[in-house]
């Protein structure tokens, strides 16, 4: 009772009631404020941790996109150093087939093969060997004419080019299988 008032005990267990519902509505509230805070610590943990091992992850793999990009470039420059002694060989091979076959067409060079002797005009194979040689027992040669050292210097020029190209392919070959900062 306060003062001559008097509280009948229904509104006197309500407001009891109602008391206790607030005390636990406050306990509540604080209690999810309590677990969102720490809900929102344990994500900005998770947040830090992960962006930390992301950045790390970025920072390799720009790495190694740049060794790659390296690799690249350098294979890049052994293909090209490659092609640049295949085309200077072939321009060689070249001047050194027109020089020689106009040295054959001045006569300053002259191709010559090895012969055997025609037998005698009598044509007796069986003969006994006489006195002299008969110009059989000396080497013999015979030149070959312009028109077919010309061509046979030609058909040399070939398989050389062939032999360079073939040199190229090995060295291209030879860069792929290259591993990283191995020299060749």
């Amino acid at each position: 009772m306060i003062g001559n008032l008097v509280i009948p005990p229904l509104a006197r267990a309500l407001a009891v009631l109602v008391l206790v519902a607030a005390v636990v509505a406050a306990i509540y509230a604080y209690g999810r404020q309590q677990f969102g805070l720490g809900g929102q610590a344990e994500r900005a943990a998770w947040l830090a941790r992960e962006n930390g091992a992301l950045t790390k992850a970025n920072g390799r793999i720009k790495e190694l996109e740049e060794q790659a990009r390296a690799r690249e470039h350098e294979h890049a420059q052994d293909m090209a150093n490659t092609s640049a002694k295949y085309q200077e060989d072939l321009k060689h091979e070249k001047s050194a087939k027109d020089r020689v076959i106009a040295d054959l067409r001045s006569r300053a060079l002259r191709l010559r093969i090895p012969v055997t002797c025609p037998i005698s005009a009598a044509g007796d194979r069986t003969a006994a060997p006489g006195t002299g040689a008969a110009g059989r027992d000396g080497e013999t040669r015979a030149e070959l004419s312009v028109e077919a050292s010309e061509f046979l210097v030609g058909l040399t020029s070939e398989a050389d080019e062939i032999v360079h190209q073939l040199d190229a392919c090995q060295a291209v070959i030879n860069a792929d299988r290259k591993q990283p900062g191995e020299k060749q």
